[in-house]
């Protein structure tokens, strides 16, 4: 069991019982008009011509099958739906999504790497000299131990923090570095092989959606904004899609709260369950079984449900009472401390199985910036 399988496994039941791909399901291809002399059975066929401004041509399931199996190849790992008509309003309206320069996403790639190499590797430097994030069964809350006489002075002063606080911040940096650079390291090596004609424009990078929305959605709805637009959507349909399927079965509409809790709940149980596949079958050097690493992992996705509703609770009173408060200076700072509470108190559940998984007894980095500059050496995998 892990995570690519389980997320196979959801998106074989998504197209197999709630979705019927055959009727609905339309396949976006973006070409030059000046190249389409016509289309049979939906398919286009192309003709000689200088390329004009780009056009979308929508592709049905195909009849025949020497263009039916790469149809159905495309859709099978096609997790987000891009440059994918699927008869959902809310999600064809999107599509296909906005070309972007190669450049300018390779500029922004770049800085993503680097910016995340740092907080990573900020994050592992913190970790070894932590007991919290290597032995077993000690609570966040736990004392730090007295520093050693060569321990660098910003550590010492990072100690001036509450326990939880900077321990939760720790693994918050951890994970955030680290997904994004596995996001974002492919990417520059397949923007380069779609410069050189090796690569459909489908297939390249800066022709997704963005794999992070803006922070600023964290500021303006709190727990809502950072699972539901800055943090990564890469998962987004194969968990929330049970949700809106039943929204539709039960006629209920999804903007409806009833619609929003159900696609809510469907979202973050299912993310819960293809989490769990981060857990081997038989984990060694822990005293936890799998079954209960399973569930720490788990119960970080389900518990985030609660925040959903409270915030949804709160926003409705303060629209009423406060119409104009939620956009203030005071409002996003408020909102962020809550958020910043919110992830103190949910991140030590999954910190638990992070931990007995021996996720920090191995330097991450092969090079480590903070460690060279702290006099420690530079390589770590030595």
């Amino acid at each position: 069991m892990e995570v690519l399988s389980v997320t196979l496994a959801q998106w074989s039941f998504i197209l197999l019982a709630l979705k019927d791909p055959r009727m609905t399901f339309r396949r976006l291809h973006t070409i030059p008009p000046s190249k389409v002399r016509e289309k049979e059975n939906g398919q286009a066929v192309l003709s000689k011509g200088a390329d004009t401004p780009a056009s979308v041509w929508e592709e049905p399931y195909p009849m025949d099958m020497s263009k039916r199996i790469p149809w159905v190849l495309a859709l099978m790992v096609s997790y987000r739906l891009t440059d994918w008509k699927i008869g959902d309003p809310s999600h064809d309206k999107t599509q296909p999504p906005p070309r972007h320069d190669r450049l300018k996403f390779c500029k922004h790639a770049l800085a993503t790497i680097i910016q995340s190499y740092i907080i990573l590797d900020a994050a592992a430097f913190y970790t070894q000299t932590d007991p919290y994030f290597i032995q077993s069964h000690m609570s966040m809350d736990a004392a730090f131990p007295p520093p050693s006489s060569q321990m660098p002075f910003i550590l010492v002063l990072l100690r001036l923090l509450p326990p939880r606080l900077l321990r939760s911040a720790v693994l918050a940096a951890d994970t955030y570095g680290s997904v994004t650079l596995l996001f974002y390291m492919p990417t520059l090596p397949a923007v380069g092989l779609n410069a050189v004609g090796l690569l459909p424009d489908g297939l390249s990078p800066q022709n997704w959606p963005v794999f992070f929305g803006p922070f600023s959605a964290v500021l303006d709805r709190g727990v809502r904004g950072l699972w539901g637009t800055w943090w990564h959507q890469m998962s987004r349909y194969t968990t929330s899609m049970p949700g809106r399927s039943l929204c539709y079965a039960l006629q209920i509409p999804t903007s409806s709260i009833l619609g929003y809790a159900l696609i809510t709940i469907s979202a973050f149980f299912n993310s819960g369950v293809l989490h769990m596949g981060l857990v081997p079958p038989k984990p060694l050097k822990t005293t936890y079984s799998a079954n209960l690493l399973y569930f720490y992992v788990a119960a970080f996705f389900w518990v985030q449900i609660v925040a959903f509703g409270v915030e949804l609770i709160v926003s409705k009173l303060a629209q009423r009472i406060m119409p104009k408060a939620s956009r203030s200076l005071t409002a996003r700072f408020l909102t962020l401390i809550w958020v910043a509470a919110w992830l103190c108190l949910t991140l030590p559940i999954i910190a638990v199985p992070f931990r007995e998984m021996r996720y920090w007894d191995i330097y991450p980095l092969p090079v480590s910036i903070w460690k060279g500059l702290s006099g420690n050496g530079w390589l770590t995998w030595t």
